[in-house]
């Protein structure tokens, strides 16, 4: 059932109306580019640069979506992730509704009713980033000149801070207590750490847009490998 034409049929709108909002935002935003003083070069740049530099966020997003269609089917998995973009979420949304049935994930108590829970908590649980995006989003420029107590160069140093605590917030989590997760943020640090010194002089562009993906891949292979030689 959860793999059912039935459910591929239902999830493809919403999946649609995605790809067009994107296809929307990319063409206004290459419109927007060039008005403002951007050459065509610079955008080329700009749109390859954000291209390969996804690359390592949608191969980790991939390899963990594996689990989520396991619990709820391929179908809704693909909703969900391209909806929200957290496979994280969505899992622990899975396994929410699992809990909360009193059933285990991957057993045979994963019948209808289990997969119709786990739609609306996936779907529930997230309404309230939707609702604040829809309402707020135009508003943001308030808020950061507000934030920024009117000084316009502080408004990239929020947002770097900002952007720092996401990342600390998504890796402290996995360096205590210290596994073979702890070992992926490890050493994906020290080799970023390592492109960046070694870039600061070579200055390659190739290098400033597969690095992130570089230090990702890295970082897994670390952890498969600890894992393995703690297992012995």
């Amino acid at each position: 059932m959860a793999n059912s034409i039935i459910m591929w049929l239902a999830c493809a709108p919403g999946v649609l109306i995605v790809l067009f909002q994107a296809y929307l935002f990319f063409r206004r935003s290459k419109k927007d580019a060039l008005r403002v003083g951007l050459t065509e070069k610079q955008v080329k740049a700009a749109i390859r640069s954000a291209t390969v530099t996804s690359v390592g966020p949608c191969f980790v997003m991939l390899t963990a979506m594996l689990s989520l269609m396991l619990y709820v089917g391929a179908p809704l998995a693909w909703l969900r992730v391209d909806f929200i973009g957290s496979v994280s979420y969505e899992l622990q949304g899975a396994n929410f509704a699992a809990e909360g049935m009193g059933i285990e994930l991957g057993t045979a108590a994963m019948d209808a009713s289990y997969l119709s829970t786990a739609s609306i908590v996936m779907t529930a649980g997230c309404i309230g980033w939707v609702v604040f995006a829809a309402l707020f989003s135009d508003k943001m420029e308030k808020v950061n000149a507000v934030m920024s107590g009117g000084n316009e160069l502080l408004v990239p140093i929020l947002g770097t801070g900002a952007l720092i605590g996401v990342y600390a917030s998504l890796t402290m989590d996995r360096l205590y207590p210290f596994k073979n997760q702890g070992f992926a943020v490890l050493s994906s640090a020290a080799l970023m750490f390592l492109i960046q010194s070694y870039n600061k002089k070579a200055n390659k562009q190739w290098l400033k847009e597969w690095g992130l993906t570089i230090c990702m891949i890295f970082g897994m292979i670390c952890a498969t490998v600890s894992e393995q030689f703690i297992m012995l």
